[in-house]
């Protein structure tokens, strides 16, 4: 039996690519409750966490790889929409150095902050503002490596959906609990379910290493340039700072991330509390 091909759609008028384009902004991403995604990699990844597909679209003179293929084959037969963009409007929407010719349309998935399940040993992630995209995508993407079971975004300005933060996840955004609330809420939330806040600060009082963590707990992080509000400061159980040699006073907001989420997953695995694989 002959497969039905998607639509061409070759008008950058056309509404379908419009809406396409709007997803580029974080108004469209608003206003639509959807985000944009590209590339095989990064498309498998939705398909494997089951992320809810609204559409797709795709390049065929792009679109060479097998893999690829199939995996646009496999979607149309699921009965997922799609276009397919002429040449010049896929290269005009795509912001990969090298596109591959095929990307979707999803709907945001946040979780409700009431009803989340708190596990007793459970390592949180809060993001009062990351101003960089790029950032906050390689954060997402070491929160999953380092066991983190959930990110409260507390800033509507900071959107793990920008295509730069998607891009740098790595497909980790797919496989994230995202909560979206207030600061104020998330400091009730804290203290109505005993969870420590660790505030990471070039001030904080006690080297990050030196801090016997206690659990469940989250971690709080602040705008790269000036840190966290002092509201979220006053509310910290504990603040901890990374020691600097040398003339640096600060790191990249995405390496502390990591050198602070990998102590606190080192320390609850010798908790006996979290599974670990080896890379």
């Amino acid at each position: 039996m002959h497969e039905k091909k998607y639509d061409l759609v070759s008008d950058s008028r056309d509404s379908r690519y419009l809406t396409l384009r709007s997803l580029q902004t974080q108004q469209g991403r608003s206003k639509t409750g959807c985000y944009i995604i590209e590339g095989i990699r990064h498309l498998a990844r939705a398909v494997e966490a089951r992320s809810a597909i609204h559409s797709i679209f795709v390049d065929p003179s792009v679109l060479s790889n097998h893999y690829g293929q199939k995996l646009a084959r496999k979607l149309r037969r699921q009965g997922v929409p799609g276009v397919r963009l002429s040449h010049h409007l896929y290269h005009a929407l795509s912001v990969a150095n090298e596109p591959q010719g095929i990307g979707a349309v999803l709907r945001q998935e946040w979780v409700p902050l009431k009803g989340l399940n708190v596990p007793h040993n459970s390592l949180w992630l809060a993001i009062e503002s990351i101003e960089s995209p790029g950032n906050l995508g390689t954060i997402l993407r070491t929160s999953e490596a380092s066991g983190v079971s959930g990110i409260f975004v507390l800033v509507d300005e900071c959107d793990p959906h920008d295509p730069a933060a998607v891009r740098a996840s790595m497909g980790s955004l797919f496989s994230q609990q995202l909560i979206r609330c207030s600061v104020h809420e998330f400091i009730t939330w804290a203290k109505s379910k005993d969870v420590s806040i660790v505030a990471s600060t070039p001030v904080g009082l006690m080297n990050y290493k030196d801090l016997h963590y206690r659990w469940p707990m989250v971690l709080a992080l602040g705008r790269e340039k000036r840190g966290l509000s002092e509201q979220l400061l006053d509310a910290a159980h504990f603040t901890v700072r990374i020691p600097m040699h040398g003339l640096c006073d600060s790191l990249n907001i995405a390496v502390a991330a990591g050198v602070l989420l990998f102590e606190m997953s080192s320390q609850r695995r010798w908790n006996g509390s979290a599974r670990e694989r080896v890379v």
